[in-house]
């Protein structure tokens, strides 16, 4: 099939190298955890979470397949508004609430969903300028739900940008939780801090020293604003 049909590299998110569009499908380098994220996406599938793609095999080349989902994807970090922000966080219990049926039984001390690991707007399909579906699971794992949120509040309102007040973050922080629901803001606040440091590490590893900084002030913005941010 792929060698008849055009292949089109994807731009736009985080896309991970060599993703392409062929036709209505989408062709990934498989991975170690590929085999996880075909199960996870047919399981979203089957419970009739439709906002991810859907898992369609491998072809010839050994790439996993996915259905794909029209819309736009941000390069970038940006401003979203009230109802965008209520929007992702909808869709983001969505997501976790579709997994917890995979982890029945099997969920370890702090592990109660399945974390995207990556939930940046980035990794969002946008249409009409709203969020309408989650890609890119290759980072997906059993994980506890508010790191992956407070991963997910960091980076859709900007955390750290201070062009944004402490306190009208405050209140779009307020409202990011009120909207994924049954959520207290300080835990929601320190499971941000932990991911914002594990982003350090990550990018000190790698020497992508850009990210590095970036991360660290941002995780000093919070720190520094934490009591604002938790009332």
């Amino acid at each position: 099939m792929t060698g008849t049909a055009e292949e089109t590299p994807l731009a736009g998110g985080r896309m991970t190298k060599g993703v392409v569009r062929v036709g209505d499908t989408v062709r990934r380098p498989a991975t170690g955890n590929s085999a996880f994220v075909r199960g996870l996406l047919a399981h979203l599938a089957a419970t009739g979470f439709a906002e991810a793609p859907t898992p369609l095999g491998t072809d010839e080349q050994g790439r996993d397949i996915f259905s794909y989902i029209p819309g736009e994807v941000p390069d970038d970090l940006a401003f979203h508004d009230d109802e965008t922000l209520g929007a992702a966080a909808r869709l983001i219990r969505r997501y976790h609430d579709a997994t917890r049926g995979l982890l029945a039984g099997a969920c370890a001390r702090g592990v109660d969903v399945v974390c995207h690991n990556d939930l940046s707007p980035c990794n969002f399909v946008f249409r009409d300028g709203r969020p309408a579906a989650i890609i890119d699971f290759d980072a997906a794992a059993p994980g506890y739900h508010l790191e992956d949120l407070g991963y997910a509040a960091w980076l859709w309102l900007d955390i750290g940008n201070e062009e944004t007040s402490a306190a009208e973050q405050a209140r779009r922080f307020r409202l990011f939780a009120d909207a994924y629901g049954s959520v207290a803001l300080e835990p929601l606040l320190e499971a941000m801090v932990k991911r914002q440091a594990i982003a350090i590490r990550s990018a000190d590893q790698a020497g992508n020293a850009a990210t590095a900084g970036w991360a660290r002030a941002c995780l000093t913005w919070t720190v520094a604003n934490f009591a604002t941010l938790a009332s």
